[in-house]
């Protein structure tokens, strides 16, 4: 008997109420209370009270608390504005999830060493007042230009920094964060990942004419020969009387389109998250890279642009452009294609990704056919795309 999930529990009234904002008309009148340095004048106001009205060590807490107000706010600032700082990649482009190497070059125009630098909001996907550094500087030496290689991990495809970046400093207390925009950003272009797909795909012929037949391997052409069975092909094909003189299955194999032609839909809108749509985009980045690779020409359409691409390295990168272009939160264009042979992946608002492998109709099979793959949210998308092409000649019956 399958186990039944347990039911998750419900979030306390404790939990609730700690987590609910009750007036939201007020945040602005103690949005200061944020930083640490607002507590820490808020200490030093009552300090004072305390000194006039009860006892005087308040005086002296008060000056305590002065002195630290002061030096952690007046270095951060000195910090940030004596320094020059420009961050670049030392690769232009990138796919998700795969290292790179950060260069940062840093002008300390102080004799005096400068610690706890970081850069703020270059590979942020969108504004945050919670920003995870990217780069992170422990000293620098005074009155230099040092450069420092740090290795970082890109886990979202798209073109950064998408805000413009800063670099931040508030050491020694961090009790106020100083930030300043970076003098100088390279920016980095973060491709899908790409996963790989066994099988056999469409051969391509030794000639590379658009649409003439030729000698690639089809169904429809004039006859080029025999060959040994493979798994896909047609009982139609089979030559009999070969088959029974060398004892194995035999086949005709004719002409074909020197390189075949396929329709490819990706349903770029976000249905399920932003993390949903990345998937999507990896599974449609493996398919459109096994075509490219293949010398396969692909029809494209993200949403409802069109996408042209050449069977070249130049083509392949700016297939991967046009998907790192598609926003985070995706677009609610979509594109509907009906009567020829086509892939559509699809996304639901449970987060399973759909492809639709459609065969046109002929003239025996009056409506077209359709194989469908579903790949669960949680399911490792590498191992559910790597059989997606079984070992058979044409893309429009690949699945």
């Amino acid at each position: 008997m399958a186990s039944v999930p347990a039911a998750a529990p419900k979030q306390s009234w404790l939990s609730k109420v700690m987590t609910t904002d009750f007036c939201p008309w007020a945040n602005r009148f103690v949005y200061w209370l944020k930083e640490p340095v607002g507590w820490f004048a808020l200490a030093t106001l009552v300090s004072v009270l305390i000194g006039m009205y009860f006892s005087p060590i308040g005086w002296s807490l008060a000056a305590s608390l002065t002195a630290i107000i002061v030096a952690g706010m007046a270095w951060p600032w000195i910090a940030v504005n004596a320094t020059r700082c420009a961050l670049r990649p030392e690769v232009p482009t990138v796919h998700e999830g795969t290292s790179c190497r950060m260069v940062l070059a840093v002008k300390n125009r102080l004799p005096l060493p400068v610690m706890g630098l970081a850069i703020e909001g270059y590979l942020d996907c969108h504004a945050s007042e919670d920003n995870t550094p990217t780069v992170g500087l422990m000293r620098v030496p005074p009155l230099c230009t040092a450069e420092y290689g740090v290795d970082v991990t890109p886990q979202l495809r798209g073109h950064y920094p998408v805000t413009q970046p800063k670099v931040a400093c508030s050491f020694p207390f961090g009790i106020w964060t100083a930030r300043r925009d970076l003098a100088e950003s390279t920016p980095i272009t973060v491709w899908p990942k790409v996963y790989p797909i066994q099988g056999q795909l469409p051969i391509v012929g030794k000639c590379f004419a658009a649409q003439a037949e030729g000698d690639r391997g089809g169904r429809t052409g004039d006859f080029l020969g025999a060959r040994v069975f493979r798994r896909g092909d047609s009982a139609k094909q089979v030559n009999w009387v070969a088959s029974e003189r060398s004892q194995s299955l035999i086949v005709n194999e004719r002409g074909e389109a020197q390189t075949p032609q396929i329709a490819v839909l990706v349903d770029t809108r976000c249905l399920a998250g932003r993390n949903a749509l990345a998937r999507q985009l990896r599974v449609a980045a493996s398919l459109l890279h096994s075509f490219h690779h293949s010398q396969i020409n692909a029809q494209v359409w993200l949403g409802r642009q069109e996408l042209t691409y050449g069977l070249h390295a130049a083509g392949r990168r700016k297939m991967l452009d046009a998907l790192a272009d598609i926003p985070v939160d995706g677009n609610q264009d979509h594109c509907e294609l009906n009567g020829i042979p086509r892939i559509e992946i699809r996304g639901t608002a449970d987060g399973v990704i759909h492809l639709h492998f459609h065969q046109a109709a002929t003239g025996r099979v009056q409506r077209e056919r359709c194989h469908e793959i579903a790949i669960p949210a949680g399911a490792d998308l590498e191992h559910a795309i790597l059989t997606v092409w079984k070992e058979v000649l044409h893309v429009k019956v690949a699945a």
